[in-house]
């Protein structure tokens, strides 16, 4: 994950997100970005999958706050800021505790 989308994770409200088929090619969610202003977040044009990664990459390498997706569900404000070693440890301890 990159600093940009970390941050945007972190200060971006559930209102903030919408369906997207700009960065794939099908609707995915994500945080409203520049592109998604600009374009609509759905756009009839937008390449289809799995060309439309590609599309951006140029955008992408200029911007990534702008250009990248940021991609969240709804729920984002419920996320824990966590590294992925905290959330196994976190993990295996909720099942080992239903275990016994």
């Amino acid at each position: 994950m990159t600093a940009a989308h970390h941050y945007a994770l972190r200060h971006a409200q559930a209102s903030e997100t919408a369906l997207t088929n700009l960065f794939t090619g099908r609707p995915a969610r994500g945080i409203v970005n520049r592109v998604m202003r600009e374009l609509g977040a759905i756009n009839p044009a937008a390449p289809a999958f799995p060309t439309a990664g590609g599309a951006l990459m140029p955008l992408k390498a200029k911007d990534e706050a702008g250009f990248s997706n940021l991609w969240s569900g709804q729920a984002l404000r419920l996320g824990k800021d966590m590294t992925t070693y905290e959330l196994t440890r976190e993990l295996a301890a909720q099942a080992l505790a239903r275990l016994k």
